[in-house]
């Protein structure tokens, strides 16, 4: 993922997220035809916004644990 640009207008990656994996099927861009179901690539992007949520409060909870120790 892109987090700020430095001093010479050129974005600088942020290695803190996962940022997901990109796959063939990413660059097909047509629809399946179901309404009912969401996009594969929406489910995807959510999936690895979670895992990143998950490792934040991970790391989070290993930080409080060292400190009382």
């Amino acid at each position: 993922m892109t987090g700020t640009t430095n001093r010479y207008g050129i974005y600088e990656v942020d290695h803190t997220t996962f940022g997901g994996i990109i796959t063939l099927s990413d660059f097909f861009t047509n629809c399946s035809g179901k309404s009912n179901t969401r996009s594969p690539i929406a489910a995807r992007i959510e999936q690895d916004r979670n895992f990143d949520r998950m490792c934040q409060r991970n790391t989070l909870k290993r930080k409080i644990q060292r400190r009382k120790h």
